[in-house]
């Protein structure tokens, strides 16, 4: 079930601005990676690419030993196990569970779509989750924290080795948030990539294995997370110490 991933080189030019400068690293299967920087460091260039919706101007992706195609988009990437789970989730609110879940991968007997069998796929997706709700609940019934859940749930159902989260928790409850944090935890014992974007370092520190920072475009750092202090990561983020983002006034 897991994936591992390769970024050879990448650079990424819109226009005339670069905003990637030939990055690379390795992702080995079934670890939890926090993927730190500042706005306009480039972690979202990167992850798009990852997850097909955009393509390095050069360098390679590899997956599975494998160097991808340029132009199969983020089908290609789904289709390869990796899947970005948005800030702003991508449901359509007036469609069930389950028509989110298999929207554009509908189960079919025959020349007829098989509900049945889409309905108990979406039961056992919910499972996996914790999310037990019937799978004709259409989407726009549900709380935040539900939606982000049926997120992960279809892309469970669609067979996710690599889960891209960005900013996960920054509209959940700490309750929510505890959850989410249990069921990161069993999919990474299940043998599930995470890439774990976010600006809270006291949640990276807690669940992640490594810590990837990029600044300007570039990847700066690498490091076992158990082996820095949050102001360590703020620090590499930033490059500089912190005391300096607010030095004394002069008198």
């Amino acid at each position: 079930m897991s994936v591992a991933v390769e970024f050879r080189n990448v650079t990424k030019e819109f226009g005339p601005v670069r905003v990637l400068h030939g990055v690379g690293f390795a992702l080995q299967p079934g670890r939890v990676y926090g993927l730190l920087g500042e706005n306009g460091a480039g972690k979202s260039t990167l992850m798009k690419i990852l997850a097909g919706y955009e393509s390095p101007t050069t360098g390679e992706v590899v997956v599975d030993g494998a160097v991808r195609a340029p132009g199969g988009g983020s089908r290609a990437a789904e289709a390869q196990g990796i899947v970005l789970i948005h800030q702003e989730f991508n449901l359509a609110d007036d469609l069930t569970i389950a028509q989110n879940i298999f929207l554009g991968h509908e189960i079919k007997k025959g020349p007829f779509l098989d509900d049945k069998a889409m309905r108990e796929k979406t039961r056992a997706a919910l499972a996996q989750v914790g999310l037990p709700l019937d799978p004709d609940t259409r989407v726009k019934k549900l709380i935040v924290a539900e939606k982000q859940l049926v997120e992960i749930a279809r892309a469970l159902a669609r067979n996710a080795r690599l889960l891209i989260m960005d900013e996960p928790t920054a509209t959940l409850t700490p309750g929510e948030t505890e959850r989410l944090f249990a069921l990161m935890a069993g999919l990474k014992t299940a043998g599930v990539t995470i890439i774990y974007i976010s600006h809270k370092l006291d949640e990276v520190e807690r669940t992640t294995d490594e810590v990837v920072v990029m600044r300007d475009g570039l990847l700066v750092a690498r490091e076992a997370t158990a082996s820095v202090t949050r102001r360590q990561m703020a620090n590499l983020m930033v490059g500089r110490e912190l005391a300096d983002l607010f030095p004394p006034k002069l008198p």
